[in-house]
């Protein structure tokens, strides 16, 4: 009887009950080896600027939104053309651990991805940890309505994977979603799924809420940040349920445009609209100090009881 070398991986279960290593984590929470992550948010939302702050911290190693970064190597697969990955250095540096391959042209063929994930695997040893790609579906080679497709193109992803390399896959959502996902191979595929999102779908603001599930202990929950002015880091915000740091600017926009005089913030709260959450006064603060700070309103008086402060739409700023 002829004997198959190789036909299987075998290992007992008592192995596995003796094996402790650490997890190896390259973004704590977010990023694993050997695992991928799928980073989801709407359009124009921050998955760029977030993955450029990865990067930045992956030259040295450092933290963001207050979980640690492990330096290594990466290689990014983007969309973005290369005049615009340059305008973000400085003020960040990604140093020269980066490297930029993908696949001739977007939405490549069975083939041609194929092409692409044996170019990677014919790399030197140890050329990256870390394997990005900047917007998934620009480059799979198959659309959401053929899952049969899209498997078969992840399941590709999970040889890169195995390298070992950790996995990073930005999506971009039609619309603002609430925490929960949509089902299907490209969910269902991932090992950790994480959201990013605008309070009230609001991109202006800088305050973005993170919220994260996933198969391994440790993933990130939720975390509520606020990119610097600088946009060089996200500092991290009491946490809290996702739209409690702010009111919707939009809907003070709307009751300042429909008042004939400026309005002090407790005449504001009196007028919010009954179909909408009444936000708490320290929530309605913060909007309107942003607000005032982005120029879309101006501020006068005192801000004393006897003279508080009004507020209404900068010189500019469209009437609804």
């Amino acid at each position: 009887m002829a004997i198959h070398k190789k036909a299987a991986v075998s290992f007992g279960n008592q192995w596995l009950q003796t094996y402790s290593q650490p997890l190896p984590w390259i973004w704590e929470g977010v990023v694993v080896l050997e695992g991928v992550t799928l980073l989801s948010a709407p359009e124009k939302t921050g998955k760029t600027t977030l993955l450029s702050l990865l990067l930045d911290r992956r030259r040295e190693g450092g933290q963001l939104l207050g979980r640690m970064v492990q330096p290594g190597r990466t290689i990014l697969c983007s969309e973005e053309n290369d005049r615009l990955w340059a305008l973000r250095q400085p003020p960040l540096n990604f140093g020269s651990q980066l490297e930029y391959h993908r696949p001739m042209g977007l939405n490549p063929s069975p083939g041609r991805w194929r092409r692409y994930i044996d170019h990677l695997l014919d790399l030197p040893q140890d050329s990256f940890d870390l394997l990005v790609i900047d917007t998934v579906m620009s480059f799979l080679p198959a659309a959401q309505n053929n899952p049969g497709g899209l498997r078969k193109a992840l399941n590709e992803l999970r040889v890169i994977a195995g390298l070992p390399a950790g996995v990073l896959l930005l999506h971009q959502t039609s619309a603002a979603r609430t925490r929960s996902r949509a089902r299907g191979p490209l969910t269902a595929f991932a090992d950790i799924l994480i959201d990013l999102q605008a309070p009230g779908g609001d991109r202006r603001l800088r305050r973005r809420d993170v919220h994260g599930v996933g198969r391994y202990p440790g993933t990130l929950e939720h975390v509520a940040a606020e990119l610097n002015p600088e946009g060089t880091d996200y500092l991290l915000l009491p946490d809290g349920p996702p739209q409690a740091a702010f009111a919707s600017l939009e809907t003070v926009r709307q009751l300042l445009s429909q008042s004939a005089a400026p309005l002090t913030r407790q005449e504001i709260l009196d007028r919010w609209p009954a179909s909408e959450p009444r936000p708490h006064v320290d929530s309605l603060w913060r909007t309107l100090t942003r607000g005032c700070e982005q120029g879309v309103f101006v501020r006068s008086g005192e801000g004393t009881k006897a003279e508080a402060f009004r507020y209404g739409l900068a010189q500019g700023e469209p009437a609804t």
